[in-house]
Parts: structure tokens; C-alpha cells; sequence
């Protein structure tokens, strides 16, 4: 009867256990319920199980320990000191130890049959563990996996696995980026090698690093032009990596990751190209021509050839940009650019230094008649009539030529004597070539000397103003005066203004040397105002620099308060290229000079761009007629007639009309027929000092004095 209720209770554990195995969803979970049943099923005093540390599936082994009711708590450092019946077995399961379970009683000891059926449930405790541990292996990496295909799926990236244990490393897999970049789905490219995508297009320095990456099997990055299915090109910057086996011996795949990086190269692409060329005309610009320059130098010492380089430059671009503003003269840049280029071979290189300045490399010459025939050529090219806003324009250029080796053996040399020589072609009529000689330096340091010595001289007061007189054709008295800079240089003597005026043009110094020459008009015009001399308007050139200085007014202003001048003692003369430049600007200036009262009088009438529907909104009170009119007024019938007709308009328009540049008595009484004004030239005086026109004025100089009547 004793044995019958151990064999039962026995069976009633090993059901219950059975029952739990199944139930458990960690090795935790299953230790805890079996002390549970052999304490309540079995009942055992206390049931006590761990697992070992290399089973366990966290970094602590787990372990569980339960007494029965009405038993005194018990710690696990008790268990080897109760005054029990104990019983320990090993977890044992396939020769591995799995942990220990420990089961007391306090009725009686263990007899052979029960120790072999919980030696049995011991071992099925192990193999449950074991089960367990392996499933929810298992089952965490099948959540790794599932979680890795959804990363890839929604990767924006490609993604390409390749087997390496296989000849020519086929496909086997591809994530739907891959399929969206490339155009390709899965089924076309499973199996097939991964070269397909670069097509024909095997000259690519990144190849051979992906190539050398898959023979010995390491990480490569390269930036590669592939092609989609519809032949497309694609920038890929491909990343590829070795995946190697459980045991990290052998690679069995790679893995590729495939990012489109199309619009980040195109726009490095954009960036570099702006860098070298120049954006309005797409030519090199000067970056770019500094590296062909040497190319073309470096090729020519190898093969003993010659080098040209033809430094250019447009004449009179200005008063094309000038009349006719910024946008037509820049497609007029567009076009030379392109008849430059059809001048020149396709190995030569034109670039654009800025402005109206070009340069035309040419390498490989035998001959510096190869050059001055391309010279010629770019002449004649340019030389027919281009149409801008309408109107047919003719452009010409002065050209610099300077030859490798002959006239420097760099580039920076070489240029730097080519823009001597178009200087010397500028200064002997433009529309020319000429080769750089060497005593083209010394002029070229002269020209240095000469800016250096303008500097000095706004410093030592060297600038002074000479005044030609202005006379009235009614009355044959002197109204009035231009002004005239002079530059006294301690050595050289007095200079007149086409001999510094164009360089303080050109360097930025007409800015303090306009403000110089206003200062002492306004000084003299006091001086002789507080003397006791008839009040005299002196007319003052103005600049176009000076002309858009933002301060322009508050000048005068500060200097009309100083003198004590009122703003009609000054007139402006103002060409008309700079007033056509920007009209509408132009015209708030001209109001604004007009507020302070000052005079203004169109300068060099004719000769610019003007248009007579903007010339009848500017504020202005005279027009003077060119010295290129008068000088010819009594020997040339079209010169008389637009004379007649300059007089007549500004009349209309009721504006004085002065005459410039009249020498003889002729020119005199075709003026006076045609209605002028005024007059000023050498027929009456020359431009003086202050002194000498003071006198000329005091001693009341007119027409009679010179044999003609008002």
C-alpha cells in the first residue's frame, strides 16, 4: 500500500511536470514551476534547482528554490546544512551538465526506485532547459532576421548579397532600393554577376579598387558610373564588405550598399566648372588658364615647340557698355567669345582674365607666323558688324602677343609681357598685334613711376587748374570759364590731362583728385567773388566714378557752406555715355545737383549713344557742342549741318549751346550764323592760371580785341 502511494504520487509529478515543459517559456520560468510541483505535487520539503553558467540563457544562471508550507524560510547557503533527508542530482543531458537539482524530505530517506525517477525527471529538467534555450535561440534570431529584411526593405540604400564561395560572385539578393535605383527587379538579377551594372564602361579608376577589395576579401568604397536598365548613367558610391561565417574563417558573401549619388556629383561637377571657366562666356577663366598655360609649356619643352599667348583686350568697350548698358554688352562678350573660339584649334585654349580682356593660348607652334596669322585672323573676325539693340556696332581689338620660350618661361611671365605689348598697340591706334619686345618693360615701369608720382602729387599739392574763358557770342564778354587740371611735376614740368587723367581713370584716383580740383575751383571762385571780380559760373569736367560716388552731394554741399558760394557759381559737364549708362539713376543725380543749383551742361554732344526721348527728361541747362564738329565746321558740310542742327534742337529744347575747340575766325561766324550761344577756344585764349584770368576778366578782354565784333 506504501509502495502504490509513492508509485502514484510519483506519477502525479511526473504528469504535472510534463504538463509544465510544455507551458514554460524560459529556462527561469521552468526551474520556478518544477520546485513548485515537486514541493506540492511531490511533496518534498524543500525543491531546489539551478542551472549552470554555461547553459543559462542571461549572464546570471538561474535558479529557484521552494519549501513547503509551514517550513521555516530557507536560503540558498542553508541548503547544505538542513537536518533532512537531501538529495541532489545533476542535470544531465547528452554527457553535458546542465545544473544540479536538490530535493529534501523529513520522513524518511530516499530509496532506490524514487532516486532513479527523479534522476529520470532530473535529465528531462535538463533536456527541457536545453529545448527551451535552443528555441528562444531560434526564435530571437528569427526576430533579428525578420527585423534585418524589414531594415533592408525600407533601406533607401541598395543593398546587394553576392556569394563568394561561387565563380564571378552571382546575386542573391537585392532589397527594393536596388530595384528602384537601378530599374532592374529582383528575378532579372538573381544569379548574375554584379559587373552588369557598370556595362562597358571599364575605364574607371574605382574598379580596380572594388576588384582588388573582392580578391582578398576586404572593405572597399569607390565612386563608379553605372547604368540602369534603360541605360541611364548613375553616380554609384558603392561600399562593399565581407561577411564571413559563423567561425569568422571563411567570407561566404558580400554584402553591397548601393547609394545614388547622381545630383551631389553633378553639383561638384557645377562647382569645379565654375571654378575654372568664366560663367558669362563658359571660357577658362583665369584658374583654368594658369594650368593650360603650363601644360601647353611643359608639351612644348618636351617636343623643342613654341608657346603663343595673345593677351587681348576690346577697344572702346566702354562706351559700348556705357550707352549701351550691361546686359547687351555682355551678350556682346558672348559673341566675341564664340568668334574667338572658331579662331583657334581645339587643343588651344581662349579664356576670359574679366571685362573686356581675353586671352588665346596656343601650343604646339613651329613658328611665330603661326601666331601672327592667328592674330590677323581674330582681326578679321571681329572686325564684322555686330547688331546690338538694334544697331550695328563694330568692335576691334589691341593685341599682345609674347612667345615661349623667346619672351619668359612662365606662364605668369608670359602674360604679364603680352599685356605690355597690347599697352603699346593701345597707345599707337588700337586695332593692332604686336610682339612683346624687351623694351617694353622699361615703358611698363615708367608707367609704374608715373602712377606712383600722381599719388605724390595729390600729396605735395603738385595738382593745380588752369581756366580757359567761356565768352558770350551776344555780348563778346567773358561769362564764364572752364576748368582744366594741370599736374605741375617738380621735374617734368607741367603735364596736361590726357597725359594722367586716363591713368587716374584707370587706377582709382580720379576719386581724391576730382575732390582736389572742386576744392580749389571753389576756393578761387571765393577768392575772386571777395577781390571785387563779376560774378562767373566756372564749369568743372566731371568723371564717372565721381559721378556715382554716393557722397557726391554732401560734398558740395560741405564745400558751397565753406566758401560761401552759391550752388550756380558751378556748372558740370557731364558726357554723355556716362548719363546714358543708367538713365533713370541718372536722372534723380541730376535733380539732386539741381537742388543745390548747380549748372549742367552736356558735354561732348554727338559723339555718344543718347537718345533724344531720354535727353528731353534730364534737368539739364546746356549742351556742348564736340571740338570733332567744330574743327571742320567751314571745310566740311556735314559737320556744318550737324552743327546747325545740334543749335537748333537745344533751342527747341531751350538750352545754351557752347561751342568747344574754335580756332579761327571762320568757325567763329558759322557759329554765330548758326545761332550759338557761347564759345571757347584758342581763337580767344588758351587755357591760363588763376592770375592770368583774373586779368583777362579785370581788363574786360572781348571779341573786339581779337578783330571781331559780338
Amino acid at each position: 500500500m506504501k509502495h502504490s502511494s509513492h508509485a502514484s504520487r510519483l506519477l502525479a509529478l511526473f504528469c504535472a511536470c510534463a504538463r509544465l515543459r510544455s507551458q514554460a517559456l524560459n529556462t527561469l520560468a521552468l526551474i520556478e514551476s518544477m520546485c513548485d510541483v515537486l514541493v506540492e505535487t511531490g511533496n518534498y520539503s524543500v525543491a531546489a534547482i539551478r542551472l549552470s553558467q554555461a547553459h543559462a540563457e542571461t549572464q546570471d544562471p538561474p535558479r529557484a528554490l521552494k519549501v513547503a508550507r509551514g517550513h521555516p524560510p530557507l536560503l540558498w547557503s542553508e541548503l547544505a546544512h538542513l537536518k533532512e533527508f537531501a538529495l541532489s542530482l545533476p542535470l544531465a543531458c547528452e554527457e553535458e551538465d546542465h545544473g544540479l537539482l536538490w530535493v529534501t524530505r523529513t520522513d524518511a530517506a530516499f530509496e532506490e526506485p524514487e532516486r532513479q525517477a527523479l534522476a529520470a525527471l532530473a535529465a528531462d529538467i535538463a533536456f527541457s532547459a536545453k529545448a527551451l534555450r535552443a528555441r528562444n535561440q531560434q526564435r530571437r534570431l528569427d526576430d533579428k532576421v525578420r527585423q534585418l529584411s524589414r531594415a533592408l526593405d525600407s533601406s533607401c540604400n541598395g543593398v546587394m548579397i553576392t556569394s563568394s564561395t561561387q565563380l564571378d560572385h552571382p546575386i542573391v539578393y537585392v532589397n527594393p532600393a536596388f530595384e528602384r535605383i537601378t530599374g532592374y527587379n529582383a528575378s532579372e538579377v538573381i544569379g548574375q554577376s554584379g559587373r552588369f551594372l557598370v556595362r562597358d564602361d571599364l575605364a574607371q579608376k574605382g574598379l580596380n579598387e572594388i576588384r582588388a577589395a573582392l580578391r582578398n576579401q576586404q572593405e572597399a568604397h569607390a565612386v563608379l558610373r553605372n547604368y540602369r536598365k534603360d541605360g541611364q548613367l548613375f553616380w554609384n558610391e558603392l561600399s562593399i564588405a565581407p561577411v564571413r561565417d559563423e567561425h569568422g574563417e571563411m567570407t561566404t558573401h558580400f554584402v553591397s550598399i548601393i547609394n545614388d549619388v547622381s545630383e551631389r556629383i553633378a553639383y561638384e561637377q557645377q562647382l569645379e566648372y565654375h571654378a575654372t571657366h568664366d560663367v558669362l562666356t563658359g571660357l577658362a577663366n583665369r584658374n583654368l588658364l594658369k594650368d593650360r598655360v603650363d601644360q601647353a609649356i611643359l608639351l612644348a619643352r618636351q617636343s623643342e615647340k613654341l608657346v603663343g599667348v595673345l593677351l587681348l583686350d576690346l577697344d572702346r568697350f566702354k562706351l559700348i557698355n556705357d550707352g549701351f548698358g550691361h546686359i547687351p554688352a555682355d551678350n556682346l562678350l558672348k559673341i566675341v567669345a564664340e568668334r574667338l573660339a572658331h579662331c583657334v584649334r581645339d587643343t588651344d585654349t581662349v579664356a576670359r582674365l574679366g571685362g573686356d580682356e581675353f586671352v588665346v593660348v596656343l601650343g604646339n607652334i613651329d613658328e611665330a607666323d603661326s601666331v601672327a596669322s592667328v592674330a590677323a585672323k581674330i582681326q578679321r573676325q571681329l572686325s564684322a558688324p555686330l547688331i546690338i539693340e538694334g544697331k550695328e556696332v563694330f568692335v576691334t581689338a589691341s593685341i599682345g602677343i609674347a612667345m615661349y620660350p623667346r619672351d619668359g618661361i612662365h606662364g605668369e611671365n608670359l602674360l604679364r609681357n603680352a599685356d605690355m605689348a597690347m599697352y603699346r598697340v593701345k597707345e599707337h591706334g588700337r586695332n593692332n598685334y604686336r610682339f612683346y619686345a624687351p623694351e617694353m618693360t622699361h615703358m611698363a615701369l615708367d608707367r609704374l613711376d608715373m602712377e606712383g608720382n600722381l599719388r605724390r602729387a595729390l600729396e605735395r599739392d603738385e595738382i593745380t587748374v588752369y581756366y580757359q574763358p567761356i565768352v558770350s557770342l551776344k555780348t563778346g564778354a567773358i561769362i564764364g570759364a572752364e576748368a582744366l587740371a594741370r599736374w605741375n611735376h617738380p621735374r617734368i614740368g607741367m603735364i596736361h590731362p590726357p597725359e594722367f587723367i586716363p591713368l587716374a581713370e584707370e587706377t582709382g584716383l580720379i576719386i581724391p583728385l576730382g575732390e582736389r580740383i572742386l576744392r580749389l575751383v571753389c576756393t578761387q571762385l571765393a577768392a575772386w567773388r571777395n577781390s571785387g571780380m563779376p560774378e562767373l559760373q566756372v564749369a568743372l569736367n566731371i568723371s564717372a566714378r565721381q559721378f556715382r560716388q554716393n557722397n557726391l552731394c554732401d560734398l558740395l554741399r560741405q564745400l558751397l557752406d565753406e566758401t560761401g558760394l552759391k550752388g550756380d557759381a558751378i556748372e558740370f559737364e557731364l558726357t554723355e555715355s556716362m548719363v546714358m549708362h543708367d538713365v533713370e539713376n541718372a536722372i534723380t543725380m541730376l535733380r539732386e545737383l539741381k537742388d543745390l543749383g548747380i549748372a549742367l551742361a552736356l558735354d561732348d554732344f554727338g559723339t555718344g549713344y543718347s537718345s533724344l526721348a531720354y535727353l528731353k527728361r534730364l534737368p539739364i541747362d546746356a549742351l556742348k557742342i564736340d571740338r570733332s564738329f567744330v574743327r571742320d565746321i567751314d571745310q566740311q558740310a556735314d559737320d556744318a549741318a550737324i552743327a546747325h542742327a545740334v543749335i537748333a534742337m537745344a533751342h527747341t529744347m531751350e538750352l545754351r549751346v557752347i561751342a568747344e575747340g574754335v580756332e579761327n575766325h571762320e568757325q567763329l561766324e558759322l557759329l554765330r550764323k548758326f545761332g550759338c550761344d557761347d564759345f571757347q577756344g584758342f581763337l580767344f585764349s588758351r587755357p591760363v592760371p588763376a592770375e592770368e584770368f583774373s586779368l583777362l576778366v579785370l581788363n574786360g578782354k572781348t571779341l573786339a580785341d581779337i578783330g571781331t565784333k559780338p
